[in-house]
């Protein structure tokens, strides 16, 4: 049986100790540079708008964007729907995805803010340190994708260059940049929160081969959940039982 909970609230003066402490971690890119293969690193947030754990974590997705080799993304999950306020960017898949990350990497536990790092580990959403350390775990050399992503006259054409013959899935998830939120009932009533990279959908593309693949992104696959942005992702497994991560690419331009 899953076990869910929200992670208990900070005090403001803990949380402003924490948020000061994060500031002498050293950066992403660096830690990367310090022995990591150089390559993209997919944190996957699942948070929601009725956790009053959530916002420091939604916050830092919001400055991890900013960061070279990371692509953060926001899932909203349907968890805590039941506690007075229904999230309004929730998705079943987003709730099942975040289940199944949970059975396969965090014993079962379904807990908000809970980041996923390239699909093998977890952590608290809101803790820096862990997420880079997380960064820094060895990967399977024999197993990874580069992804560069190009605009095309019809849209966009994503390249994909793969070792290892593990089955894998190419997922594009289609994203907001930014959305924010006022929330009127619940735990976090009266707060607007800002999201960061907010997960609109969840397509299956097909399976990943071994070696070299070009993938067609349509415009029509954004505006239907009116993103502006997307992930391009290549990961081990399937969509209802996804696995580490192999490589990821993301675009921020797909309004232009």
């Amino acid at each position: 049986m899953m076990k869910s909970f929200c992670l208990p609230d900070l005090s403001r003066r803990a949380f402003g100790k924490a948020l000061a402490m994060s500031c002498l971690v050293p950066g992403f890119a660096r830690a990367q540079q310090a022995g990591s293969p150089a390559r993209v690193t997919l944190i996957e947030l699942f948070t929601s708008q009725g956790c009053s754990s959530c916002p420091p974590a939604d916050a830092l997705m919001l400055r991890l964007t900013s960061e070279p080799g990371l692509v953060p993304l926001t899932f909203s999950t349907e968890i805590w729907d039941y506690l007075g306020w229904k999230d309004t960017l929730a998705k079943p898949a987003f709730t099942r995805r975040h289940k199944a990350y949970a059975a396969n990497v965090a014993s079962r536990r379904v807990y908000t803010p809970q980041a996923i790092v390239n699909g093998r580990a977890h952590c608290v959403g809101s803790d820096r340190s862990a997420l880079a350390r997380l960064q820094r775990s060895p990967v399977n050399q024999s197993e990874q994708a580069t992804v560069t992503i190009a605009k095309s006259e019809s849209g966009w054409t994503a390249s994909v260059s793969r070792t290892g013959n593990m089955p894998a899935r190419i997922v594009i998830m289609p994203v907001m940049l930014r959305q924010s939120v006022e929330i009127r009932r619940g735990e976090n009533s009266g707060r607007t929160i800002t999201y960061a990279n907010v997960v609109r959908d969840i397509i299956d593309l097909g399976a990943a081969p071994t070696g070299s693949a070009s993938v067609a992104i349509s415009p029509e696959m954004l505006s239907n959940v009116e993103a502006d942005g997307f992930a391009l992702v290549v990961q081990a497994g399937t969509i209802d039982g996804p696995g580490e991560v192999l490589g990821v690419g993301f675009s921020a331009n797909a309004q232009s």
